[in-house]
């Protein structure tokens, strides 16, 4: 299985890009934001996935490991297949479309092409609170979440409190503003 591909880009089509590397180009599909960044030529390094049916071999492309893992996480949904995914990681960053799913908004994850409300509703059940740490960009959400946690609620109850509390304020104001949304 090809996980990382280092080569030099040699051509851009809609949705793909031909990276040559030893002497064989690999068409591999990749998200809008990906294609966007790729240069026009020169040497590129990207995280990969090879997806083999009876009928195909083919290879998608990610700019970061973590947009790989979210793309896999993405397949595991039934109904959910390569090309359906990489046109979610299309809207954003994984960053993004990890806390959109972890907020529900099926409305924001159905704009895109094939993904009607029942799919995206899915997508939520079916990954919601198995996605990677959303919350903890900064050192206060982490210290939130471990307070949180250290005191007895699940992870899930305590990434939603954070989420509520304004990120401007020191870590002892999220606490308490995290303690009195978990005590309503």
């Amino acid at each position: 299985m090809i996980i990382t591909l280092k080569g030099e880009v040699t051509h851009k089509g809609a949705g793909f890009a031909v990276v040559e590397a030893g002497g064989i180009g690999y068409q591999i599909h990749l998200s809008s934001g990906a294609l966007s960044e790729l240069p026009g030529s020169g040497e590129v390094s990207l995280w990969t996935h090879e997806y083999i049916r009876e009928d195909a071999r083919d290879l998608y492309g990610f700019r970061t490991e973590h947009e790989r893992k979210l793309f896999l996480q993405l397949l595991d949904v039934s109904g959910v297949g390569p090309k359906m995914a990489l046109n979610i990681l299309s809207l954003g960053t994984p960053e993004d479309i990890e806390k959109r799913i972890e907020q529900g908004d099926a409305g924001w994850i159905s704009q895109v092409s094939g993904v009607g409300k029942k799919t995206a509703q899915k997508i939520i059940l079916e990954l919601r609170g198995k996605l990677a740490e959303v919350i903890e960009d900064t050192p206060a959400d982490k210290d939130v979440l471990a307070a949180l946690v250290s005191l007895g609620y699940s992870r899930e109850q305590a990434r939603d409190a954070v989420t509520v509390t304004d990120s401007a304020d020191r870590v002892e104001k999220r606490l308490k503003d995290a303690l009195k949304t978990l005590a309503k």
